[in-house]
């Protein structure tokens, strides 16, 4: 609530940030369940943890039986406290660094990652194309962004009434309204590890009926779903009112993440 130094700002809003997405119990049950089914590519392997956090899921694949664990993460502030944290682990290298900067010694057999955005790539998933190194295994390999078309009579209330959305065509604002999980329909881009990933997407919703539109990631592995918007808190779903028939989606490279461009057309 008040300015910080130069710099300090964001190594602290980082800090919080992972502090709230550790709160998700859901969104970590699931990826404990995502390293569980696959601790056979774990054990006795060479793993990294890219924009590792505290290390919880480090720490996890330790326990399965890792070999060796780099711990990546480029908050300092982070890597403090995950130092401290993992201590009790001689196979745990904590390493300070962006995910596109480090440079292993030895061949990575799994890298595991969550750099999925609220919209998939406005986040850190573009970094997972610059790596350094050619991992064996990514867990998780891929996600999709969905989107839905409501009716806004079932959302709106005394505060977010017709008058307020009227005045939101064309923001995307995040946890406008209570979720239920069932707001998200169909697919409007997809990310998978290895794949050109596009950073331009156009959408026609001229079929679906509604003036309310809710966006939500998707997290899969193998084409399975570990979880998704509406069910791990971590991940809200973004609302936006109808203005039209076409919408375009556009992820432009920023400081940190990426700017989401959004227009109707």
């Amino acid at each position: 609530m008040n300015r910080l130094a130069p710099g300090h700002y964001r190594e602290v809003d980082d800090l919080l940030a992972f502090i709230s997405i550790y709160d998700d119990a859901s969104r970590t049950q699931a990826f404990h369940r995502l390293l569980s089914a696959n601790r056979h590519l774990i054990k006795n392997a060479v793993c990294v943890e890219a924009g590792c956090g505290l290390g919880l899921f480090a720490e996890y694949m330790a326990r399965l039986g890792a070999k060796k664990v780099y711990a990546v993460e480029q908050n300092s502030l982070l890597v403090q406290l995950a130092r401290k944290r993992l201590a009790a682990y001689p196979n745990i290298d904590v390493v300070q660094a962006p995910i596109q900067f480090f440079a292993p010694h030895e061949p990575i057999d799994v890298l595991v990652h969550e750099f999925f955005g609220q919209l998939l790539f406005d986040e850190d998933l573009f970094a997972l194309e610059q790596l350094s190194f050619k991992p064996t295994h990514v867990l998780p390999d891929s996600g999709e962004l969905l989107c839905g078309v409501l009716d806004s009579s079932q959302y709106v209330d005394r505060t977010v009434d017709a008058d307020v959305l009227e005045h939101l065509k064309g923001v995307l604002v995040s946890g406008l309204f209570p979720e239920t999980g069932k707001e998200l329909h169909f697919p409007v881009c997809r990310w998978q590890y290895g794949q050109p990933s596009g950073s331009r997407s156009q959408v026609d919703i001229s079929t679906y009926a509604g003036d309310l539109v809710a966006f939500g990631v998707r997290i899969l592995h193998q084409g399975r779903e570990i979880c998704r918007a509406g069910t791990c808190e971590n991940w809200s779903i973004v609302w936006t009112p109808r203005k039209g028939n076409r919408f375009e989606l556009e992820f432009v490279a920023a400081d940190a993440g990426c700017d989401v461009l959004f227009h109707w057309m």
